[in-house]
């Protein structure tokens, strides 16, 4: 399956799917239409059909389990699954040339089955024309977030883009259910038809068994078993001559749909008139055997099969018309040409041929079923007529009838349950649904009140920046004035703090005017210079790495020694992306180093609360930073800075993590999380207390 249909039809509405052929055919028989996928195949339904299957067979879902997904348009169905199947492109337009509704009318007109795909040069999205048997729906995905749009809106909005779209056909294959049992039943509308044909031919089958048996030598405990047995079903014949009338066997797939719609009529109406007179007949021929009990019981069981058989040849008959139809909608592939001054008509002369020789065909039917009917009547009236004899017992009638009422009420009871589990569904997901929307909306109340104390009523809170805000949207830059003078790159025994801090600035670069910009209120510039953020940046840069010298830890501090000379800037708020092993993963911290390739150097989380800090949120340091160690391997300190104090849980934790040998441990590298062998980086501990920053840990 396409990556994109997939992900497509796991948006639509959805639920589990274990009911196998059983399940399938209750969707066939409300017209489902959409998506059903068990044991990765997957199954297109249009309207009750079965239009397409793929990666697998419709025999996979008769044992397996999976996902119902209802489309929430009739298109999409048919469409995905006629892109899954793959069409053949037939032509190309340009909508300024060709305009796309006078291609719709032309396709419709040639009974085409395919679609329109406009989406080549349209920036607005993409839009499609969907036709089965030249009858057509409209369905667009407009936007970046794809949003759906269907029938006349979806084809207006089409016919007034500009773009290039192509016409390509595609077939439609409409794919039997099988039966629980392992019969087959037609998903196309057709599963009755072909039922009450197989009741008509077993019943004809048993007239005849019983034709051959002598009427006077069967006792009552053998008609009752016969008049229960089930015979095997063979083909039923027609009562109507085979030179005349032709079957629905040998129907033309080139019939015209407005024949096939007329047949149609003609026999819904006297298969109608038939089931009412049969349907008297029987009440009749019941009465009287609750009365009198029929001595030739094989005779009588003939008699009601034969009525059973005529019955459902008229049902057949009466469903021809809507079987050649949708035979001719399967056929009608071709795609004419476009413009109507190069198109001719090649059909007409075996249009009227076939239009009038399928008003014949409804007329011998008509006939023929008129023809049983009066033959059933008067074989009816001949029946009633003999009857004599004991009444027959009621019990074991009375017992069947009860055990049909008995199955009926349990699959009405299934059904109920499986409503109810789906209402129970469905209310717990409008609960989730309401429960979200009142966190979203709390959550745009809090964000209002919180623009609104930022900003004031005054027109110029566009300019006056959340701290938040402000600080998302800076970056810190490492500078000198001078290359000639001393700069980091020089440190080493002799180097001069104060000669390379005059040579050193910190600039800074942000994602907003700063000129103009105010924070609560308060200029920009100094608003920054007071952040803890700014002030860690100044002192790692300008104090840290002569602190580290001076108090010769330059060897157990040696990967944090080396780094800081290569910092070029510092990201604040910043995220930190790297490929593992494991995939890709990115952490964000309050203070990201770089060097001048952007590779991180030193990440810190900053605690400017009174809080102290907790064990919990010195693991969850230790945890992001070594996910990113993982991956950069320039990592070479990771730093947790407050302005409060630690507590001994947070102590505990960073022990535990850089080897738990403490703090004093004679290891070449203080204070360090290994992640590899010989590969890591320092876990420092950081004090901010009167405007100064202090390394505690490990203690310098």
């Amino acid at each position: 399956m396409q990556a994109h249909t997939v992900e497509r039809v796991e948006s639509w509405d959805s639920r589990p799917f274990s009911g196998g052929f059983r399940e399938l055919q209750e969707l066939a028989d409300r017209e489902f239409s959409g998506a059903v996928v068990a044991d990765d195949a997957w199954l297109f339904m249009l309207n009750g059909r079965v239009i397409g299957v793929f990666e697998g067979a419709v025999e996979a879902f008769g044992d397996a389990s999976g996902t119902v997904y209802e489309a929430p348009h009739p298109s999409l169905a048919l469409l995905f699954s006629m892109q899954e199947r793959g069409g053949e492109t037939q032509a190309k337009y340009y909508t300024n040339d060709t305009p796309l509704s006078e291609a719709a009318d032309t396709l419709e007109d040639a009974n085409f089955t395919g679609y329109i795909e406009l989406s080549e040069n349209v920036l607005s999205g993409d839009y499609y024309v969907v036709y089965y048997g030249g009858r057509s729906m409209s369905a667009a995905f407009v936007g970046a977030s794809e949003e759906l749009i269907t029938g006349d809106e979806a084809f207006e909005r089409a016919d007034d883009e500009v773009g290039v779209y192509e016409v390509k056909k595609s077939p439609v294959n409409v794919t039997e259910i099988p039966e629980p049992d392992g019969g087959s039943a037609a998903a196309a509308g057709g599963s009755s038809a072909d039922t009450k044909s197989d009741a008509a031919s077993g019943a004809t089958a048993a007239a005849g068994a019983s034709a051959s048996t002598p009427d006077d030598s069967a006792d009552d405990e053998a008609s009752d078993a016969q008049s229960e047995s089930e015979p095997e079903p063979e083909p039923a014949e027609p009562d109507e001559p085979a030179d005349e009338t032709p079957s629905e066997s040998t129907a033309t797939p080139e019939r015209a749909a407005a024949s096939g719609q007329s047949e149609a009529a003609d026999a819904r109406d006297d298969t109608a008139e038939e089931s009412e007179s049969s349907n008297e007949r029987a009440e009749t021929a019941a009465a009287s055997a609750d009365a009198d009990e029929d001595p030739q019981p094989r005779k009588r069981a003939a008699e009601s099969e034969e009525t059973m058989d005529a019955e459902a040849a008229a049902q057949a008959a009466g469903e021809e018309g809507v079987f050649d139809q949708e035979e001719e909608w399967r056929n009608a592939r071709s795609v004419p040409t476009l413009d109507p001054e190069k198109s001719e008509s090649t059909d007409g002369g075996a249009t009227q041929k076939q239009s009038a020789a399928a008003s014949k065909r409804a007329k011998q039917r008509k006939q023929a079923s008129k023809s049983t009917s009066s033959k059933q009547q008067s074989q009816s009236s001949s029946s009633s007529k003999g009857k004599s004899g004991k009444p027959r017992s009621t019990v074991e009638k009375l017992k069947r009838a009860v055990k049909q009422r008995d199955a009926k009420l349990e699959e009405a009871s299934e059904r109920i349950d499986d409503l109810e589990s789906e209402r129970s569904e469905l209310r717990e997901r409008v609960e989730t649904l309401e429960a979200e929307r009142d966190e979203l909306q709390a959550r745009a109340e809090d964000l209002e009140a919180k623009l609104e104390a930022a900003g004031g009523e005054d027109a110029a809170s566009e300019t006056d920046l959340t701290p938040e805000a402000a600080l998302s949207g800076t970056n810190l830059f490492v500078r000198y004035d001078s290359k000639g003078k001393p700069t980091l790159d020089d440190l080493g025994p002799d180097t001069d703090p104060s000669a390379v801090n005059q040579n050193l600035r910190i600039d800074h670069h942000t994602q907003f005017d700063a000129a103009e910009a105010t924070v609560d209120g308060e200029a920009y510039e100094s608003f920054l210079e007071s952040t803890a953020a700014y002030r860690f940046v100044s002192w790692a840069v300008r104090e840290l790495p002569f602190e580290v010298r001076d108090a010769g830890h330059t060897n157990g501090l040696a990967d944090l020694y080396e780094a800081l000379p290569d910092v070029d800037r510092a990201e604040l708020d910043g995220t930190v992306a790297v490929d593992t092993e494991e995939g890709s993963t990115s952490r964000t911290f309050d203070v990201v180093l770089r060097d001048r390739m952007g590779d991180p150097l030193v990440v810190a989380e900053l605690n400017a609360e009174r809080e102290p800090v907790t064990g919990e949120e010195m693991g969850a340091l230790v945890d992001d930073a070594t996910a990113v160690r993982e991956g950069a391997d320039e990592l070479s300190a990771a730093m947790y800075v407050t302005a409060s104090f630690f507590e001994p849980a947070a102590l505990e934790t960073a022990s535990e993590e850089t080897g738990g040998g403490g703090f004093l441990s004679r290891s070449d590298k203080e204070s360090f999380v290994n992640v590899g062998r010989k590969s890591g980086y320092h876990l420092c501990l950081v004090e901010d207390r009167n405007d100064a920053f202090h390394l505690t840990v490990p203690e310098l």
